[in-house]
């Protein structure tokens, strides 16, 4: 069922991961050690303003950073070095691309930065569109919406209601697994970032919890694979407790098919090994779909076993592939 944000509730798995910590403390003690040599080499090499915290970068201090970003463009572009570091830790990934971005346009970006950071402080959407003016575009080459979310975060303060919250697919995967299908895995416009930012606000009350970002650091602890959103995985996790629980990605209608022809199959060839696989798994077909088989062939009623017979039946050891 396709829901909208506001029908959607937190997931248990999220309730869960929330009552099993101190989920609080545990972010906000979060660091994350980076290569502050190459770092530096490489802002001055572009000419670009900023310098690192320190060989480790925690969360609280760049929440320190975040009032100087609203003051300056100079201090904006400083907190976005500092955020993709903390991000990135000791990966260069495609940092030098995004250096050149801003040198190239550094007038321009620093006051969009700056902008946004006052923004987002009040209106999620408005701080998003000024960086990703719409679905196929964005402000800083190389910079999404995973990486400048995280800026508009950090932009925040630390404050616990800061409405501009981090979104990246993991994320995503789980507002979709709780419900909200219609949100995208991974392409998000202005309209969709400030319901997801509602969203989070609205689960943080529901669940009892003291701030925004736990309730984002949760959605991406307890994220499903990235293949999760495949019908029959949604199939399989919602039946797989069940005593009648058949493996694999079947809907009650393919069952139903499967069991129509093996049955063929088995009435026309009964001494096949389709008769003797369709004898296996007829009834717990049967017995998954509670009797309800639907318009059934013809069957032949079951022959009588000779006394010796059970010796010579087909064994999955002995057959063919």
């Amino acid at each position: 069922m396709n829901m909208t944000s506001k029908a959607v509730h937190p997931p248990t798995v999220l309730t869960e991961w929330l009552a099993a910590g101190d989920r609080g403390a545990e972010l906000l003690a979060d660091s994350v050690v980076i290569d502050r040599p190459w770092w530096s080499d490489q802002l001055a090499e572009h000419g670009l303003p900023g310098a690192l915290i320190g060989d480790t970068i925690s969360r609280t201090q760049l929440f320190g950073l975040a009032d100087s970003a609203l003051a300056s463009p100079e201090g904006a572009i400083n907190l976005l070095w500092n955020t993709i570091a903390f991000c990135h830790g000791r990966r260069w990934n495609e940092n030098k691309r995004r250096m050149v971005a801003v040198a190239t346009d550094r007038q321009r970006i620093g006051g969009l930065l700056q902008e946004a950071a006052q923004a987002g402080r009040e209106d999620p959407a408005v701080a998003f569109d000024l960086l990703k003016p719409d679905r196929g575009s964005q402000e800083i080459d190389r910079l999404g919406p995973t990486g400048f979310t995280w800026f508009l975060y950090f932009a925040g303060a630390g404050a616990p209601r800061h409405p501009s919250q981090v979104l990246d697919g993991k994320i995503a995967r789980t507002v979709r697994r709780a419900g909200w299908k219609r949100f995208s895995a991974t392409n998000w416009n202005a309209q969709d970032y400030a319901a997801y930012t509602e969203l989070v606000s609205r689960w943080r009350v529901e669940c009892g919890a003291d701030r925004n970002d736990v309730i984002v650091r949760g959605l991406y602890s307890v994220s499903p694979p990235a293949d999760a959103d495949y019908p029959w995985q949604a199939w399989q996790r919602e039946t797989w407790q069940s005593d009648n629980w058949v493996n694999g990605p079947l809907a009650a209608d393919d069952l139903r098919q499967i069991h129509h022809w093996m049955a063929l199959i088995a009435d026309a060839y009964p001494m096949s090994t389709a008769a003797a696989d369709f004898a296996r798994i007829g009834p717990i077909i049967s017995k998954a779909l509670d009797g309800d088989l639907g318009a059934s062939p013809r069957v032949r009623p079951p022959r009588e076993t000779y006394v010796d017979e059970d010796s010579y039946r087909y064994d999955s050891r002995y057959r063919a592939g």
